[in-house]
């Protein structure tokens, strides 16, 4: 079971780093029930009882980080923080439309972070403005009204 886990996890990765196309958004990786139990040394974590409540903390953290990313002077430590942003998976149990807005976020965040390892600054500039977009539409979409 935990080959499977790790199967998926790195499908997942591998379709991160390829290259985005248009609007395809990767799949929702489904993490099975027991394996919890085998993170963190073997203590149990609690279940996420409510998965808008993750997505909504999930996303206003996306946003912090992404403020505090574009002040930073040196693009490595900017790359570092935006690319911990784009491992970081919706719930299993999240709603459909939920889940593919952040994906969208997780894509533009990956973008972003090549660009920021690799592109020159007018490149990366676009590619901010869409990482704060795609946060701002999935912090939007999971804000309660």
């Amino acid at each position: 079971m935990p080959s499977d886990l790790v199967g998926a996890v790195v499908q997942a990765l591998e379709q991160q780093r390829r290259p985005a196309s248009g609007s395809a958004i990767p799949p929702v990786v489904q993490i099975v029930g027991p394996t919890r139990g085998n993170l963190h040394g073997g203590r149990r974590l609690p279940e996420i009882g409510d998965p808008g409540r993750d997505s909504l903390i999930k996303a206003r953290y996306a946003s912090t980080v992404l403020r505090v990313a574009q002040t930073v002077d040196d693009q490595q430590t900017a790359a570092r923080l935006v690319s911990g942003l784009s491992r970081d998976f919706p719930c299993p149990t999240e709603r459909p439309e939920i889940a593919e807005l952040h994906f969208r976020a997780i894509n533009s965040f990956s973008e972003l972070t090549t660009a920021l390892y690799n592109e020159a600054a007018s490149k990366r500039e676009h590619l901010w403005k869409s990482a704060m977009d795609s946060a701002a539409t999935w912090l939007n979409a999971v804000t309660p009204s």
